[in-house]
């Protein structure tokens, strides 16, 4: 009889191994441990089976039964699967539903798709890292609608001040900078630009709100610093590696974890050698375990030849961003470079917020490099022991680790090709991958959730509940009479599912157990060769 898609064979298993054999193909979602789901050609067994269990008729052939707890449905479940008249079983689980956020005008984001965002926003939708730690991300630009209906809540609250009492109360030289500091006007409230308010509500525009349209992070923490100049870059700069060192100082207490700034400005046709002071603080910021992601010019000319500030900066915490257009080449009036830009994203034909409550298209190299810097603050929302571990002893190579990711990762584009450093286009859901098969596996239990195809000839995938396995995971082969007879080669699997793809077809078909061990870690499943 096959059992939530695993044939059960009446055999006898030594008994370590007899111990693991049932098996969920199921895509990792709850399980309701009290609920078993039976479809049957004969009700007698079912109704012996079920004791005390609620029924429900889910179709004439099918029941659901709702026992009393656990360890009930559990004995249940060892009784239906053996008994005669019973032709599939299952235990009943809670599905997750689809990420992609409610807000009304998400429609004419199809941005954050091309990107993948949407395949991440069905695992972590940013905001906090995996030790509930908010993200900050910085913002530089030349103002900010800070009463937005779809960015105000998602606006970063200085926790060292006091709203509106006057007072310089962390005792950084900024009164009331409750959200960040307007270098040009030396004030705490912005001047609501519409550049800006497009800028922010790409990266942290409010997700799943019912309201407008949706940024890179749903839940963020923008950080809003208003400039002008050169000094005002600096200084708000500056004040950005202040804010992460008292974080980090304070065991959180003070500051802000910011991990990546925003550049959608420059100056064209300059080097990054005629502005040294600007240039130089960007390895400021990467010692403080801080990205930038920023904008090359809207000219359609070699920046490696004419020269591009900030992006032609040589700092390796910097990443260089041209604009893809909706056909995914290279946009006409975008510049390039294959040593000086790194990656392009879909900046053109973006969607976002704009002042007054409003909402309207953006587009040039501005709206592309907004979509790599929220890829950033997305990927620190990971759940991998290894970046956050690294984040706490050694921030700045934590901060090489996920820029290395999104490079790694890139989708390889034709009009890319020699023009940027990786030929390619923002891929944060391959960014992802990269970063978890980077990790140490975690530290939870370890579950085979399918063997994939099974039976099979011998090529098989098997999937894990883990969030990322280590690099010393291996497999196993064991036959009946419980003797390990082969240990195949393991190919890490691509995509959003963690596991590993193997190949045995070289043993005689029959019936064996497959044995996936990561560290002290070990998970079983049976399998069929044919």
């Amino acid at each position: 009889m096959r059992t939530e898609g695993i044939l059960f064979l009446r055999v006898r298993y030594p008994l370590m191994l007899l111990l693991t054999l049932a098996l969920c193909t199921c895509a990792r979602a709850q399980r309701m441990a009290d609920r078993l789901i039976v479809a049957y050609t004969s009700e007698a067994p079912v109704k012996k089976a079920r004791g005390d269990a609620q029924r429900r008729a889910l179709a004439p052939d099918i029941d659901l039964l709702h026992f009393t707890d656990s360890a009930a449905a559990a004995k249940a479940y060892q009784r239906l699967r053996v008994a005669p008249g019973v032709r599939a079983l299952q235990y009943d689980y809670r599905v997750t539903w689809r990420a992609v956020p409610d807000d009304p005008l998400y429609a004419r984001q199809e941005n954050f798709g091309r990107a993948g965002f949407e395949t991440v926003w069905e695992k972590q939708t940013g905001g906090r890292t995996a030790g509930g730690v908010p993200i900050v991300t910085a913002v530089l630009d030349g103002g900010f609608a800070t009463d937005h209906e779809d960015l105000v809540a998602n606006l970063w609250r200085n926790p060292g001040e006091v709203a509106g009492d006057g007072i310089d109360n962390d005792g950084n030289g900024y009164v009331d900078d409750l959200h960040g500091w307007n270098f040009i006007g030396d004030t705490a409230s912005y001047d609501a630009d519409p550049h800006g308010t497009a800028v922010a509500g790409l990266l942290g525009a409010v997700g799943n709100n019912g309201i407008g349209v949706t940024g890179a992070n749903w839940d963020a923490s923008l950080m809003l610093l208003e400039i002008s100049t050169v000094a005002d870059i600096i200084a708000a700069y500056q004040y950005i590696i202040d804010q992460r060192t008292a974080f980090r100082e304070s065991a959180g207490r003070r500051g802000a974890f910011v991990v990546v700034t925003n550049a959608s400005f420059g100056i064209e046709g300059a080097t990054c050698s005629d502005y040294p002071v600007w240039g130089g603080m960007y390895d400021r910021l990467g010692a403080a375990g801080i990205l930038t992601a920023a904008s090359v010019s809207n000219v359609a000319e070699d920046v490696d030849a004419i020269g591009d500030v900030p992006t032609d900066c040589p700092s390796e915490f910097l990443l260089a961003v041209t604009n893809l257009g909706v056909s995914d080449g290279l946009f006409p009036s975008a510049g390039y470079g294959r040593t000086v830009v790194d990656l392009a994203a879909p900046g053109e034909g973006s969607y976002s917020t704009r002042p007054n409550n409003g909402y309207a298209p953006f587009g040039s190299t501005s709206a592309a490099a907004p979509y790599v810097a929220g890829a950033v603050a997305l990927l620190y929302a990971t759940p991998c022991p290894a970046v956050a571990a690294l984040t706490d002893r050694d921030p700045p190579a934590a901060a090489r680790l996920v820029r290395d990711a999104l490079l790694a990762s890139t989708v390889s584009r034709p009009s890319l090709a020699g023009r940027t450093v990786t030929g390619g286009s923002l891929d944060v859901a391959a960014a992802r991958d990269v970063l978890l098969f980077s990790c140490v596996s975690d530290t939870g239990p370890l579950e085979v959730l399918s063997v994939v195809p099974n039976p099979s000839d011998g090529r098989m995938t098997v999937l894990t509940s883990a969030t990322a396995l280590s690099s010393t995971a291996a497999v196993v082969v064991y036959d009946m009479a419980g003797h390990a007879v082969v240990r195949p080669r393991t190919d890490r699997v691509a995509g959003n599912e963690v596991g590993v793809t193997i190949d045995i077809s070289r043993l005689p078909a029959g019936y064996y157990v497959v044995e996936l061990r990561d560290g002290d870690r070990v998970a079983r499943a049976p399998c069929i060769i044919f």
